[in-house]
């Protein structure tokens, strides 16, 4: 009979499985002890993306691999100054950088930044949206990997936008229905039509964004920029564009606009808008899709569920364009753990990791599966029937047409020349015109280097 020594072969079947699992568990165990030597040094955004890696994702891969993960988080300027300090010492003391994408051209013309390609496969890369990789590739190399995309949509309040008796006072003050704004034009009206109205108890202001001097007013103003069709610089970067036709309508419309955000607008600071959306005393807003998070968080909002999210509005029969914003993870030239830090940012953007980050409240996602994964879209507000991440809908259809910031090495310096002038435009202290050919001259004098 041959039963028996099919019996026998199972058994020794069984006892090799046993001794492969049992060499398995020594040699990750023994891995993990290997790791333990290494030490990843990395610099993150204090935003939430940054405290996630912080305190969930670098302690959990230390626990998968032994390799121990040090972040430091600091702020934006921050973080591109002690770059910028570390590359001219070239000091290793700093292994992965958070950037912001338009710093990418910078580091990458100098060399300071390792190329990433190899870390991710044909598949890998076919899942990443192509506006979020586009941004971290410079000389047709991929130097910053996406960790999050936020471009800027139109934030408008349902609660007010779906009560009958408001969609009536507006119909009889206008002679136009209250309806999601696809035009400059439209929006103006409306928001001029609730600046300073008292609405079910509070007062309430018809937009607001980003208006502060510095970098808070350049990226407000390019979704105008964009949305009239406006090219600040031409082709090469090396001509200023402000005082074209389509840039001065832009700059026009966003200086009109100004005057119907609150009291001291022009200090206004991403937690300015985030407070002001809080609070309900904006009835618009634009701002990134990631910070309407903030506005579902019950102990700091009085907002909760109401806020509905739309496409830039358009200027001068053009679609409206957003403006991208992005952060992306780099390797140092310097680091001395260059094979470790690529497996750990390889890592850190795994489809997993994508949805979990996103789950957490740490940026939109950067994998167009994130988009349809049931972790994400099937959640809800507690104790509601709304969706958590109801601005997917809107933030993957933005993602299509958005632009980024001008994509070259000077746009840092670029963006504190042209600030200086809007905000000039905005305080009235020079009209659109002199202050776009102000703007004009003093950014060619710079790109003429």
């Amino acid at each position: 009979m041959e039963v028996t020594p099919i019996k026998k072969h199972r058994r020794g079947l069984g006892g090799l499985a046993v001794v492969i699992a049992l060499a398995t568990a020594i040699s990750t165990v023994n891995l993990t002890q290997a790791n333990a030597a290494i030490t990843l040094n990395t610099i993150f955004l204090p935003a939430t993306w940054g405290t996630v890696v912080k305190e969930t994702l670098a302690p959990e891969y230390e626990k998968l691999t032994g390799v121990k993960v040090n972040v430091q988080l600091i702020g934006r300027d921050e973080i591109h100054q002690k770059m910028a300090t570390l590359f001219a010492a070239q000091d290793s003391s700093y292994d992965i950088f958070n950037l912001d994408y338009s710093w990418i051209p910078e580091f990458g013309r100098a060399g300071f930044l390792v190329p990433l390609d190899s870390i991710l496969s044909d598949a890998d890369k076919a899942d990443f949206l192509p506006k979020a990789l586009a941004v971290g590739t410079y000389n047709k190399q991929l130097l910053g990997l996406p960790q999050t995309i936020h471009p800027a949509l139109l934030w408008y309040r349902s609660d007010l936008y779906n009560d009958a008796k408001i969609k009536a006072q507006y119909k009889k003050d206008t002679g136009t229905q209250l309806v999601v704004p696809k035009t400059m034009n439209v929006w103006e009206k409306q928001a001029a039509w609730f600046n300073g109205k008292t609405l079910n108890g509070a007062k309430v202001y018809g937009w607001a964004a980003q208006a502060a001097k510095g970098y808070g007013n350049v990226h407000t103003w390019l979704s105008f920029a964009y949305s009239y069709g406006c090219e600040p610089l031409n082709a090469t970067f090396t001509k200023s564009q402000l005082s074209s036709r389509k840039c001065i309508n832009a700059t026009t419309q966003w200086n009109k606009m100004m005057k119907l955000m609150p009291p001291g607008a022009n200090d206004f600071t991403y937690d300015s808008v985030t407070q002001a959306a809080q609070q309900g005393t904006i009835a618009t807003a634009i701002q990134w899709s990631w910070g309407a998070f903030a506005t579902d968080i019950p102990d700091a909002s009085k907002t909760v569920g109401k806020w509905s999210f739309a496409q830039i509005p358009g200027g001068d029969g053009a679609k409206g364009v957003s403006h991208l914003a992005s952060w992306v993870i780099s390797l140092s030239k310097f680091s001395k753990n260059q094979d470790e830090a690529k497996k750990f940012i390889a890592w850190l953007e795994t489809k997993k990791n994508d949805v979990t980050q996103a789950s957490l409240g740490g940026g939109d996602p950067v994998r167009t599966s994130s988009y349809s994964d049931k972790t994400l879209t099937g959640e809800k507000l507690a104790g509601t029937s709304i969706d958590r991440f109801r601005r997917y809908p809107a933030v993957l259809l933005a993602m299509a047409t958005t632009k980024p910031r001008p994509f070259f090495p000077g746009e840092e310096a670029w963006e504190t020349l042209l600030s200086t002038e809007l905000s000039a435009i905005s305080l009235g202290q020079k009209t659109v015109a002199i202050g776009s050919k102000a703007a004009d001259s003093t950014i060619d004098k710079f790109l003429k280097g």
